[in-house]
């Protein structure tokens, strides 16, 4: 019997395309995505259209229960403390065994570059890809496939948590780079106990931020 299957490039295409618009807001939380709208929307066969939102789904972009259409989802509070919760062990032992090693990942080094250039040119969406791009390239680097494999199962969810916060009028871009700073800083000088520090510190300040920013949504719903 014939198996099919799936085009990987066109689904890697269709899957970037639809994390790029529910990452910027374009696709709001709450939205709703069929197989059929995805299928009509991006001109690709309903079976690309379930792959891509199956990927995106198990990247926590996307939410659906059995037999469900997918949803973009509304990040509660009790999904961001649980999320930095996941994180913060995983992203610790990273940076501690490289700061062992004195070892700054070139990618980490790239990473924290862009982040400059976006705070400094205003740019909220590119500085969240650089954020969460210097953060997997300091857990690959740690060398454990397994810890990035754990690592990547909560990436998604926090891409689209740390775009909701910088939306937030008066976030320091600048400020949150150098948070970042500290932590390749600590590192380079072969710290372990400050790069984790100067890591808690970043994560926790993230989630309270995150943790703020909804506690004043929802104190301006009416009713």
């Amino acid at each position: 019997m014939a198996v099919s299957l799936e085009n990987t490039s066109l689904t890697d295409s269709l899957c970037e395309a639809l994390r790029r618009q529910i990452i910027s807001g374009q696709i709001e939380p709450g939205q709703k995505l069929s197989e059929i709208w995805v299928a009509n929307y991006y001109e690709v066969a309903r079976p690309t259209a379930k792959a891509g939102l199956d990927r995106l789904t198990n990247e926590g972009l996307l939410r659906r229960g059995r037999r469900q259409t997918a949803v973009v989802p509304q990040m509660s509070a009790d999904d961001i403390s649980d999320l930095y919760f996941a994180r913060e062990p995983i992203e610790a032992r990273a940076v501690r065994t490289l700061a062992e090693q004195s070892t700054v990942p070139p990618d980490a080094e790239r990473a924290l570059a862009l982040m400059g250039m976006a705070a400094q040119l205003g740019q909220p969406a590119e500085h969240t890809d650089a954020d969460i791009s210097l953060h997997r390239a300091l857990v690959a680097a740690s060398g454990s496939a397994r810890l990035q494999r754990m690592h990547e199962t909560v990436m998604g969810e926090s891409q689209l948590c740390i775009a909701q916060v910088r939306s937030h009028v008066g976030l320091d871009l600048v400020e949150l780079t150098a948070t970042h700073a500290a932590i390749l800083d600590a590192i380079r000088a072969g710290d372990p106990d400050a790069a984790e520090q100067a890591l808690r510190n970043d994560l926790h300040g993230c989630r309270e931020t995150l943790l703020s920013d909804i506690a004043e949504r929802e104190a301006s719903l009416p009713g």
